[in-house]
């Protein structure tokens, strides 16, 4: 083959593998969307910290960690802390420091019916935005974390069509408040007065 035959065959390569690569690269939002992820949200005035959250898909035996930090409303919404999946997570680990309990909490979940709760994350549910009826599956998995260490998990893509697939309790484990106690103080500065009126609620989530 001649030097200007070959370099012809080499553009045609890289150019079929541009193209490949830009059709499989990210994904995809929509009806048809190949989109999922996990959320971690808590309610109003109950901010907490995640320091340790774990994620294992035990069938594809694969393990991953997602740096999840502060976590500041909205309970049963889908706009919390969020970490993309890599592929069905299965098996979860979560450690949490409630603000307005002072208090830490950990978790180790295991969901008894990953299939059909992926099954019924691709079923489309559509949604209101900007006066426009969206329609979208239910792409996001939430962990909601309420004081009292409840772990609720829902699925969603908007919070009017949440559906609950999981109610879970943490158990305490030994705390050390010192080492949150500059957000602590800028939590009690902001939700301080809430508390006060308020108090903690631990029934209802």
């Amino acid at each position: 083959m001649s030097i200007k035959g070959w370099m012809i065959s080499l553009c045609i390569l890289v150019l079929v593998g541009c193209s490949e690569s830009t059709e499989s690269e990210g994904q995809k939002y929509g009806p048809n969307g190949t989109h999922r992820s996990i959320g971690v949200v808590a309610p109003k005035h109950y901010d907490v910290w995640v320091d340790k959250f774990f994620v294992e898909s035990l069938s594809e035996d694969i393990g991953w960690r997602a740096p999840i930090g502060i976590v500041s409303c909205c309970w049963n919404k889908p706009f919390g802390a969020m970490a993309d999946w890599q592929t069905m997570p299965e098996v979860f680990l979560i450690r949490w420091f409630s603000f307005a309990e002072q208090q830490s909490y950990e978790a180790l979940i295991r969901l008894e019916n990953p299939g059909e709760i992926e099954e019924r994350m691709k079923e489309i549910a559509p949604f209101e935005a900007y006066g426009k009826i969206k329609k979208r599956p239910r792409d996001v998995l939430v962990l909601g974390l309420a004081p009292g260490g409840t772990v609720v998990v829902w699925i969603m893509n908007r919070g009017e069509n949440a559906i609950e697939v999981g109610r879970y309790q943490g158990k305490k484990i030994e705390t050390h408040p010192e080492h949150y106690r500059e957000i602590t103080e800028r939590y009690n500065r902001d939700h301080g007065e809430f508390l006060e009126k308020s108090g903690i609620e631990f029934e209802g989530w």
